[in-house]
């Protein structure tokens, strides 16, 4: 019975870590699949991108934030999932266009969320 309880302590010890999201890992895969779906020539190229950002955005909001900025940073991501479905939606109905025009709102949303994200040498400085 011990070694039951050990081994299962065991396994859902492994499963919560492993469970972790590499934050880091995730955003840079997710650069790389914003490119490549923003270089996209036609919807049928578009949508798998498309659907693996959805993916690690959804994947991203598991992802332990800083808790002062963890509101923040969660409520972002849920504007980039609503802009990554919309590009969906428009790729979906083959406007590659308006695809686009979604994802460059998920550019600026990045943009905006990395320099909040960001802290000033005097910040660091003077507290």
């Amino acid at each position: 019975m011990r070694v039951l309880y050990f081994s299962l302590c065991c396994l859902l010890y492994s499963v919560s870590v492993t469970a972790s999201v590499d934050l880091e890992k995730t955003m840079k895969n997710m650069a790389f699949q914003y490119k490549q779906a923003y270089d996209a020539q036609s919807a049928d190229q578009m949508l798998p991108l498309l659907d693996e950002l959805i993916i690690l955005t959804q994947q991203s909001a598991g992802a332990d934030f800083a808790a002062d900025k963890a509101e923040q940073f969660k409520h972002g991501l849920q504007q980039v999932l609503a802009e990554l479905q919309l590009a969906r939606q428009a790729a979906t109905q083959e406007d590659v266009a308006q695809a686009k025009v979604h994802l460059q709102n998920v550019d600026a949303l990045r943009k905006e969320y990395h320099q909040q994200r960001k802290v000033s040498i005097w910040r660091l400085l003077f507290g």
